[in-house]
């Protein structure tokens, strides 16, 4: 590992162009905007342009801290490569042609897989850094570490201070009129609702969604639960529900855009998730929240959140597999509904 550079002190005094690179999942992306937040405060005068995946943009969207945004279309990549290769070869030669056109003082790759680490190895900058063991760049390697901390400890090796920790997502006017107007036809307003988000990339990390009834048979009759998902996962949580009336659960999976969905979590008064995209837009919002893990581990992927209840199913015997498809504990589906109630109403009772 390289040694820290004096703080800055490599940099220009004039403004300069700083690239940073961070794709994959949302909730990755989402992290990563507390290390942007912590450079436009060191440096309020750079012109920070941001890469990252088609599908994150909106979390960056209405950010002020990014000047430039540079998009790869990674999942269509993945998904297109062997059916339209020419259309691959073409957008990967379009992207790296943008990253190549501005010369960079400094670039860091905050993922560190194959799939940035190519266009930080394409960048024209000064200085780069990355998250890995890469070897033509200053790298920063520590797995164990929570994954914001991991990121500040690279920013630290670029002598850009300490970095940060309060996650950011911005939502524009007309996501919190939509809000407002979705809380109203729903007489939210002055009602006691929780949000569920019970769907996310892995199965093992979801809770069944016949839990969700059972959940609504142990809430006081007065306490609404409010669904949220993808537009793809409405007609399961239609079926896990059915026959119950909507004076109790609401299905808004497929409703929300990502600033909506934001907006609306900061109008929660609990926000029930696993290991997903919502816990990190609920601690990025410091609303209370609860939060079912099973084969990922919260000390490393947790939530900066001081009001979150981390709930496990203690017979588990959890080992943090990380498998995606498979958990052979099955972790997540052994924690009970009476575990997930009574952390609720611990949060509902301090209201």
């Amino acid at each position: 590992m390289a040694k820290n550079l004096p703080t800055a002190s490599y940099l220009p005094t004039d403004r300069l162009n700083i690239l940073v690179i961070k794709q994959t999942s949302l909730g990755d992306v989402l992290h990563s905007t507390a290390q942007v937040n912590a450079i436009k405060k060191l440096l309020p005068n750079c012109c920070l342009t941001l890469m990252t995946s088609t599908t994150a943009y909106d979390i960056y969207r209405h950010n002020p801290n990014v000047d430039k945004v540079i998009l790869f279309d990674r999942y269509r990549v993945k998904e297109m490569w062997w059916r339209r290769p020419v259309w691959v070869v073409q957008h990967l030669i379009q992207t790296f042609q943008s990253v190549r056109q501005q010369k960079y003082e400094l670039a860091i790759d905050f993922q560190g897989r194959w799939k940035t680490v190519i266009f930080l190895w394409g960048a024209c900058a000064s200085q780069k850094f990355v998250k890995g063991r890469w070897w033509f760049a200053h790298r920063f390697h520590q797995p164990k570490w929570h994954a914001i901390d991991e990121m500040n400890g690279l920013l630290k090796l670029a002598g850009l201070g300490p970095g940060g920790h309060e996650t950011q997502l911005f939502a524009s006017g007309k996501d919190r009129e939509r809000v407002r107007s979705i809380i109203s036809r729903h007489a939210l307003e002055n009602a006691r609702w929780i949000l569920c988000c019970p769907t996310s990339r892995w199965p093992t990390k979801d809770w069944p969604l016949n839990n969700y009834r059972q959940l609504a048979n142990l809430l006081p009759e007065d306490v609404r639960i409010i669904l949220s998902g993808l537009k793809s996962d409405r007609p399961a949580i239609d079926a896990s529900i059915g026959g119950l009336p909507e004076s109790r659960l609401i299905n808004l999976a497929g409703e929300l855009s990502i600033g909506e969905f934001a907006e609306f979590v900061s109008q929660a008064p609990v926000v029930v998730t696993m290991d997903s995209f919502s816990l990190h837009v609920a601690a990025a919002k410091q609303r209370p929240t609860v939060a079912l893990f099973g084969p990922t581990d919260e000390k490393r992927v947790g939530p900066n959140n001081r009001s979150t209840i981390i709930v496990r199913a203690p017979q588990a015997n959890c080992s943090r597999c990380y498998r995606r498809k498979s958990c052979p504990n099955k972790c997540v589906e052994k924690i009970s509904p009476k575990q997930v109630s009574d952390a609720i109403e611990k949060i509902l009772g301090s209201f």
